[in-house]
């Protein structure tokens, strides 16, 4: 990859991030509330003199949820950086860029369909690609239609390849809010560079972008 390529890729990822900030803010803050709430409710019942083991059972559940803050503290760093050569699944990216991309579709009333068969929800990915692309792909698509839309997401496997087609409908439905569009714009430019600095063939057209990953080989046990 040549350093114009770079600089392109990283001025695309810029944009990303920036859209998927709320996101990453919200999905840390759940768990951080979670520990809090279960640390007010200790105080409590120690202040109000509840039995030991009520006390007890409270107390213990602040060490699960700081356990599972401390789990998507790692998950939202892997996404920002994730290890060299990691591996996913189709089928886990797709979850996790659905999420992500649609912090904000209730109040778009956007909606997304998922329907990946299991052989090809099971091929191994590069975790890099797959993340940066799928979730770029989906907010280019509500970038360009920014009214309310039903997004259909469907995978195959095509021989050493799984090919993944995301697809946009305008829908009836009515947005409580009116659409916005943060930051800059996404279109399938930006999806391409990144495609290209990733070596994943692409074909964007209107308001369908079909990604073509390589199916990579079980890790050696």
């Amino acid at each position: 990859m040549n350093n114009a390529v770079s600089r392109d890729a990283d001025a695309v990822r810029y944009i990303v991030l920036r859209k998927l900030a709320s996101g990453l803010r919200h999905t840390l803050m759940g768990e951080l509330q979670s520990v809090q709430f279960l640390a007010e409710l200790s105080v409590r019942n120690i202040d109000n003199g509840a039995d030991q083991a009520r006390t007890r059972d409270s107390i213990a559940k602040i060490s699960l949820a700081t356990s599972e803050a401390i789990a998507t503290c790692h998950s939202v760093i892997a996404w920002l950086r994730p290890e060299e050569g990691a591996t996913t699944t189709l089928g886990e990216a797709v979850d996790q860029c659905v999420k992500l991309a649609g912090d904000d579709w209730r109040m778009r009333a956007t909606q997304a369909s998922v329907e990946i068969p299991g052989a090809a929800g099971e091929a191994k990915v590069s975790k890099a690609a797959a993340r940066e692309l799928i979730v770029t792909s989906l907010l280019a698509l509500t970038d360009q239609h920014p009214g309310a839309l039903d997004i259909e997401v469907v995978a195959a496997l095509a021989g050493d390849r799984v090919d993944l087609r995301l697809r946009a409908l305008a829908s009836k439905r009515a947005a409580p809010l009116p659409a916005s569009i943060i930051y800059h714009a996404l279109g399938w430019g930006e999806v391409a560079i990144l495609a290209a600095a990733h070596g994943v063939l692409c074909d964007c057209e209107a308001d369908v972008a079909t990604l073509r990953f390589a199916v990579l080989p079980p890790a050696p046990q």
